[in-house]
């Protein structure tokens, strides 16, 4: 009698714990199902892309990077090419974790590489609004995206050309500038390198900054008491001149350049 009792409540026991080891695996199962149904927060980002007047500018082809590097060397973007909309409109889902991203938008000779290439995404769930102006620029025509080089071909005073040598004909590569330093009162700086007329091609031979003035055609080379200022000439995509007067009109130095491929 008491062995068949003891069985019997050995057995309720087994069964007990069965039912609770089964009833906790479905509140696991449905556990986990229902954090697949969770959504992870988003960064909501309405782009909207404009041109110098403020127009909207549609089928702009807009790509998106993690950093400005990436950008300029045109490598690693973060998803497929977006082409705004009618209205110049660009609606993306991004990254919560990533507030910054960095933007490249052309369409034709219209691009974005001297007005911003930095998008704020600071708002959760709420949308993000950002503006971007794209134009057509000398120096976005000067330096490309990231770079550009630019050959010496002539060096010529009061109107005189110089003998051709290796130093007035040095190759320029014309680099944008980056948005993330301090460099804001420069529009970019220049890389000199040995020339294929000299002994030593590709040999560094100096650097220098540049800043390009649209109101009156004018680049500014150099920083502080060695700046020098030239007129800018005959700019026409693949060939310019920049002319320098001295102060007391004795000298008038131009230099010609031509684009390298």
């Amino acid at each position: 009698m008491f062995n068949r009792k003891y069985r019997s409540k050995v057995m309720k026991n087994k069964y007990f714990s069965l039912f609770v080891l089964v009833f906790s695996s479905l509140l696991v199962l449905t556990s986990c199902e229902g954090r697949e149904g969770i959504e992870e927060p988003i960064r909501l980002l309405d782009l909207y892309v404009v041109d110098t007047a403020g127009l909207p500018v549609p089928n702009a082809k807009v790509d998106f990077f993690l950093n400005e590097n990436d950008l300029m060397k045109d490598q690693n973007p973060i998803m497929k090419s977006f082409y705004s909309d009618k209205e110049g409109r660009v609606q993306v889902a991004l990254d919560f974790k990533i507030f910054d991203y960095y933007v490249n938008i052309e369409k034709e000779d219209l691009n974005n590489w001297y007005t911003t290439t930095i998008v704020k995404t600071p708002n959760l769930l709420i949308e993000n609004v950002n503006t971007v102006t794209i134009k057509n620029s000398i120096q976005a025509q000067l330096t490309g995206r990231y770079e550009k080089r630019w050959q010496q071909t002539a060096h010529i005073i009061n109107g005189n050309p110089s003998n051709l040598n290796c130093f007035n004909q040095l190759y320029h590569n014309f680099i944008r500038r980056s948005e993330v330093t301090s460099e804001e009162d420069i529009d970019g700086r220049i890389q000199k390198f040995q020339s294929n007329v000299c002994t030593s091609p590709e040999k560094p031979a100096g650097f220098n900054v540049w800043k390009y003035n649209q109101e009156d055609n004018t680049m500014v080379l150099g920083l502080g008491t060695s700046q020098e200022l030239y007129k800018f000439e005959d700019f026409t995509g693949d060939k310019f001149s920049i002319v320098l007067t001295t102060l007391d009109g004795t000298f008038i130095i131009e230099r010609k350049f031509k684009l390298v491929q």
